[in-house]
């Protein structure tokens, strides 16, 4: 450590590269602190030039890029979102400098206009080239570590559901018939839509009922290819159909054999399906057909009414010649709706409030952890309160109070004779919990399928329940 003419302190050191490394304070306890901590960050094996962090964001996130090896559409949808909001805020500034308030004041400004979902994807790939910065040494701290991402209550759209009986009995006959087996496969047994779209007739079993998934087909701004694997390894699995969309497939197929790549849901080209042509063609006309969103209804002879919900969520109305030329306007024109990938949702929804086990519907929905099966997919049904309620429908299902221990000198109820085996603090029953009534009927136990009631003796392993 030197003092410079101008009276500071230059603190001098070398690098875990034995390069020459220099820094001035304005006095020398300031300098022997901050060589103590970078003698210790040396021996850690955690220093960082404290020049390092001068390294434009916009120019890391280049060689950032440069060593990436991922999917075409992650790629794609990576140069995206850092052509649209990262690197117009971030591009010029030192990495150094890029700190939490300014991350999280980034971010309160992203949520007035993006959706929390899209902000918090945002904030994560920022946060990912960051943590890049660190391991290569350049900066010292992430951060986007402890950043809030704001909560848009207004804006926040909830994953729309529809029951068994609605997508029956409205839903699939408003499909067209030649499109109704795709949409049965979504709603039928869980498949995304690029699992629907790539599926090849050698992954249909139909006499075993089963549809094995691997091939899927993934839109590109190049194209739409087929690429032999899922989204995860978890994607790969076999899924038992219902009986609705093996009719279906059965219908589709005829009477002869197709080969067996051809795929199922093919465009008029043989190709698999462009997802937005899917949409504006087929499942938008669909729900306002369907009376899913927003209607068509016929007002005269040769004068259809179409009424259809704005982005404000206000109805708007006008009038046409035709029936179809209604329906297109509505579909054309409504804001919000049921989403194709809402048929998975409600899928793994019933399979849920039916009772299948979690790691059942885990596997079939090719879902890696249970948690997003839970967390992710599965929505509270409209029915709910009478679901809750049927659990207790049972007439002969009473609660007695029960009585308190008894003490000593005190009487037991009449007919209630103390039981030495009952009572025997090693079997962990110590006290009275509860008799039989007058009428000899035992009290009921709740099962754990389906929230039903169920009589008899419990199971060796059962824990009784307070009556």
């Amino acid at each position: 450590m030197n003092k410079t003419p101008a009276g500071t302190y230059r603190a001098n050191w070398r690098d875990s590269a034995d390069r020459q490394k220099a820094k001035t304070f304005r006095t020398k306890k300031e300098a022997n602190a901050y060589l103590a901590e970078v003698e210790g960050s040396i021996n850690r094996g955690t220093y960082v030039d404290p020049h390092a962090g001068r390294l434009r964001f916009g120019e890391f996130v280049t060689r950032w890029l440069a060593g990436r090896s991922v999917e075409v559409r992650t790629a794609e949808r990576t140069e995206s979102m850092l052509r649209a909001h990262l690197l117009p805020q971030w591009a010029d500034w030192p990495l150094a400098r890029i700190d939490y308030l300014a991350v999280q004041e980034w971010v309160t400004n992203l949520g007035r206009t993006l959706a929390p979902s899209t902000t918090a994807k945002h904030l994560g790939m920022l946060s990912m080239i960051m943590q890049t910065a660190i391991r290569a040494r350049l900066i010292a701290v992430n951060p986007c570590e402890g950043v809030r991402i704001p909560r848009n209550r207004a804006g926040e759209a909830r994953a729309g559901i529809i029951s068994r009986e609605a997508f029956l009995g409205w839903l699939l006959p408003a499909v067209p018939a030649e499109h109704r087996g795709i949409v049965c496969a979504a709603a039928g047994a869980g498949l995304r839509w690029g699992e629907c779209a790539g599926l090849p007739w050698e992954a249909v079993d139909l006499d075993r009922g089963l549809v094995h998934v691997a091939q899927v087909a993934v839109e590109t701004h190049g194209g739409i290819v087929l690429r032999a694997y899922p989204k995860t390894r978890a994607g790969v699995r076999a899924v038992p159909m219902p009986r609705f969309l093996v009719d279906e497939l059965r219908q589709r197929r005829g009477a002869g054999s197709p080969d067996g790549r051809a795929l199922v849901f093919a465009d008029r080209d043989g190709g698999p399906q462009r997802r937005s042509n899917f949409r504006r063609r087929v499942w938008m006309p669909s729900l306002v057909r369907a009376g899913l969103l927003g209607r068509v209804s016929e007002v005269a002879s040769g004068r259809w009414l179409a009424v259809w919900p704005d982005r404000d969520g206000r109805e708007q109305r006008a009038e046409f010649a035709t029936e179809a030329a209604a329906v297109a306007h509505a579909a054309a024109s409504a804001v919000g709706g049921l989403r194709f990938h809402d048929l998975r949702h409600s899928y793994i929804t019933w399979l849920v409030s039916d009772g299948v086990p979690v790691n059942v519907v885990r596997r079939v929905a090719g879902h890696e952890k249970a948690s997003t099966t839970l967390d992710r997919y599965t929505h509270t049904p409209d029915d709910y309160a009478d679901r809750v309620r049927l659990t207790f429908a049972d007439d002969s299902l009473t609660f007695r109070p029960s009585p308190t221990r008894a003490e000593p000198g005190r009487a037991l109820p009449p007919g209630r004779e103390r039981s030495p085996e009952r009572d025997d603090p090693r079997r962990g029953e110590t006290g009275v919990v509860g008799w039989f009534g007058s009428g000899g009927v035992e009290p009921n136990r709740l099962s754990g399928h389906g929230g039903c009631n169920r009589r008899g003796p419990p199971a060796a392993t059962g824990r009784e329940l307070p009556s």
